[in-house]
């Protein structure tokens, strides 16, 4: 896929894993119930995504000028 088309930001169950690996947690612990776990929260620590983009979106403009 063309970078800047499609998906933007993207986590898969290995992010997780490396991220528990980072963590000291076994890989055998991230189980189909904890990535649900995780999922849930991600969606409500994502509610104000727009705040990040727009931050992000201000920063990359700055270091262009």
């Amino acid at each position: 896929m063309e970078f800047g088309r499609g998906i933007i930001f993207n986590l898969t169950r290995e992010d997780v894993i490396n991220c528990a690996r980072e963590m000291d947690i076994p890989e055998e612990a991230i189980t189909d119930e904890v990535l649900e776990e995780i999922k849930s929260g991600m969606t409500w620590g994502m509610e104000f995504w727009p705040d990040v983009v727009k931050e992000a979106i201000r920063i990359a403009i700055e270091r262009r000028s």
